[in-house]
């Protein structure tokens, strides 16, 4: 199977891994916002005392990246610019996409968002946020008589 067959496949897939993320984490636990010419994947899990997002953001910059939290959602929104025009520049196929997409994570009521931090490298933009200490394992001393 050529490769550009297995790129329209998985394209088509998005929107199926979109209702997956749905179905596990809730609806609107993650969603793309508005027309975008890209899709980035996400990868959502939590780890010890925190919550790790990750999503795959191949040319951008850091300050092309920004993040939100309100009522809940944490909202990621990234812009990839499309290259300079070359007149000397005749493309024969192209499947990068360009533009803004966003996404957004419904977090669950444990989390605490003045713990969120973000880091971006080789294209992967990662997100920590750590649970409220209410919401982590306890451990509860047993004495004897």
């Amino acid at each position: 199977m050529s490769s550009a067959v297995q790129s329209n496949r998985l394209r088509n897939a998005l929107p199926e891994i979109d209702t997956l993320f749905d179905h596990f984490f809730g609806s609107g636990a993650v969603k793309s916002e508005g027309p975008s010419a890209w899709r980035t994947p996400a990868t959502v899990w939590e780890a010890g005392d925190k919550l790790h997002v990750e999503l795959d953001v191949p040319g951008a910059s850091p300050e092309a990246v920004e993040l939100t939290f309100d009522k809940g959602q944490l909202s990621i929104s990234v812009e990839r610019p499309a290259p300079a025009a070359d007149q000397d520049r005749k493309v024969w196929h192209n499947e990068r996409a360009y533009g803004r997409v966003t996404r957004t994570l419904s977090l669950p009521e444990t989390v605490d968002p003045d713990t969120i931090e973000a880091d971006l490298n080789a294209g992967v933009l990662h997100v920590t946020i750590t649970k409220r200490p209410e919401a982590q394992p306890k451990r509860i001393e047993v004495r004897g008589s």
